[in-house]
């Protein structure tokens, strides 16, 4: 697997981090409580993590760039 090819993947993984994301968006008006606690914890770990896959691809990709 080259660098270009890992890139790929993280953005793969960003994408599929982001529809996790939108799926669960609509349960914040149905949920209270702890459970919409618990849901938005949720969410904003699915945030975090397809923020360092976007931020991982950028920098892959961009590797052989830099001088």
């Amino acid at each position: 697997m080259n660098i270009d090819e890992l890139a790929r993947e993280y953005e793969k993984q960003y994408e599929v981090l982001s529809t996790k994301i939108d799926g669960l968006r609509p349960l914040l008006y149905v949920y209270s409580g702890e459970d919409l606690h618990l849901l938005r914890r949720k969410i904003k770990i699915y945030y975090d993590m397809a923020c360092e896959c976007k931020r991982t691809a950028s920098l892959l990709k961009g590797y052989y760039e830099e001088d």
